[in-house]
């Protein structure tokens, strides 16, 4: 009896130690466990120790793959599928002839086509790109392709699963190799769930920048930009504010997008103070977001939380009911853009929000602080997309963050968006002197940071602007 009570004293110890390998006191009660990992969390072991943790059955949930974490590499249909962002590939060539974004065989090159940074080119017979898709609604669908090829004769068809969807489709000459034409072949019934989609080049010279699932009935009436249409989507500019000024630089940023004449048709709305549980001062800016926005193309959720949720989810609620996706450029954390989903679940539960609203974040600063549970629920109840830092340059997106002072005299002089830009620079100016908080060195040394508008040139399909420079050369 003495030797059964020894071992399973050594047992149940090293359990302990085994489980305080992976966390310090990670929970109270199994709640908060199921609130961060979802309903595969089934106990808060050791909970009055100092080396609780959640657990996923038999094993730490640090350790356990989530079922119910949706894989973020699926490409959600209906959507658009960027050609360049294939699971797998066939090419005749062993390198990428035209050196961006991807270092494999296939042959990836800038794009000047508005909807994406980058297009598929040099294509060649027998050649194919593959993508995992996941369709959230069954129906008929149609694809529709956006192709350019200088002396025409490509051909290519879209499988399914193995099996081709609908005819062969000729690429004729288009007038030049940045010409683009869209095509549409119907693919016939798709059911609900995940499948594997093949583009497969039957007779190549042509190039393709993007395919789009659309289910049949769904026609669109406006003009793409980048993943966004202008006649039905709703583009939500989320800024916490708190507490590097960053975001102050980025409001006046992403207002010099929508200042460009391009996007005069593009619905849009900004919230100041989605922030989550970091610390420090929120920064206070009405005057640059009415200048930025307009006095009503924003709401403050720092000011009247609740009002500000009522007031975005009505105008979610219009452009879901439209027929629009929500796209949200994540410019801090996402505990406002949970309670929203919450909303929309609630009130409007028929939309799939899986499929029609796309949260997109560059910064692992914000993820680490939107709280867990908030992270978990819109990973799992969004299109959520989590896109390379905008702090630097040559990871896919631009770099927005500079100590260089050189571009300051372009945009403070600017005739139409001077003002938002000297608004912002003081702001900010005055931020890093008198507020408790992250004392951005870029902005401390009288340079740029707008990092968190790399959401924003992803959406709209500019990624390509590279830098600073290259985002005013853009835009202005």
């Amino acid at each position: 009896m003495r030797s059964l009570t020894f071992r399973s004293l050594i047992s149940i110890a090293s359990a302990v130690f085994a489980l305080s390998a992976f966390a310090q006191d990670q929970c109270d009660y199994t709640a908060q466990c199921k609130a961060q990992y979802g309903n595969q969390a089934t106990d808060c072991a050791n909970s009055r120790s100092l080396f609780s943790v959640c657990m996923c059955g038999s094993v730490p949930c640090e350790e356990s793959e989530d079922p119910e974490q949706p894989d973020e590499n699926l490409m959600m249909v209906p959507g658009y599928i960027q050609a360049e962002d294939y699971h797998r590939y066939w090419d005749t060539t062993a390198d990428n002839l035209g050196g961006a974004y991807r270092e494999d065989g296939v042959d990836i090159q800038n794009t000047s086509d508005n909807g994406g940074q980058y297009n598929v080119g040099w294509t060649a017979t027998n050649e194919w790109l593959e993508f995992d898709i996941d369709v959230a609604q069954a129906g008929a669908y149609r694809a529709n392709l956006r192709v350019a090829s200088a002396p025409g004769g490509g051909q290519y068809t879209v499988e399914i699963d193995g099996q081709t969807r609908g005819t062969a489709m000729p690429v004729p000459a288009t007038g030049g190799w940045q010409q683009w034409v869209t095509q549409s072949l119907d693919l016939g019934q798709l059911a609900q769930g995940q499948h594997t989609l093949r583009l497969q080049i039957q007779a190549g010279n042509f190039n393709i920048n993007w395919l789009e699932l659309r289910l049949l009935g769904d026609t669109g009436n406006g003009e793409m930009i980048g993943r966004f249409d202008t006649g039905k989507d709703l583009f939500l500019a989320n800024f916490d504010s708190k507490p590097d000024p960053d975001d102050i630089h980025s409001v006046a940023a992403v207002a010099t997008v929508l200042k460009d004449a391009r996007f005069n048709n593009v619905n849009y709305f900004a919230v100041a103070g989605a922030y989550g549980d970091q610390g420090g001062d929120f920064i206070e800016a009405d005057y640059l977001f009415d200048l930025a926005f307009g006095t009503n193309g924003w709401t403050n959720a720092h000011v009247n939380y609740n009002g500000a949720l009522n007031t975005v989810f009505n105008k979610v609620k219009s452009a879901l009911n439209a027929g629009g996706d929500i796209w949200i450029a994540e410019a801090g954390q996402s505990d406002f853009s949970a309670d929203l989903v919450r909303r929309v679940k609630s009130q409007l539960p028929s939309v799939n929000t899986n499929g029609r609203i796309h949260i997109i974040q560059h910064s692992n600063w914000n993820q680490d602080h939107t709280t867990p549970g908030d992270l978990s629920y819109v990973r799992n109840n969004t299109d959520y997309q989590k896109i390379s830092d905008g702090n630097s340059t040559g990871n896919g997106t631009p770099g927005f963050n500079n100590k260089n002072t050189s571009h300051w005299n372009r945009v403070l002089n600017h005739n139409e968006v001077g003002a938002i830009w000297t608004e912002a620079k003081r702001v900010a100016d005055h931020s890093i002197d008198n507020h408790v908080g992250w004392k951005n060195p870029s902005i401390a040394a009288g340079g740029m940071d707008f990092s968190d508008t790399v959401e924003t040139t992803w959406i709209f399909g500019f990624n390509s602007v590279g830098n600073i420079g290259g985002f005013f050369d853009e835009f202005l």
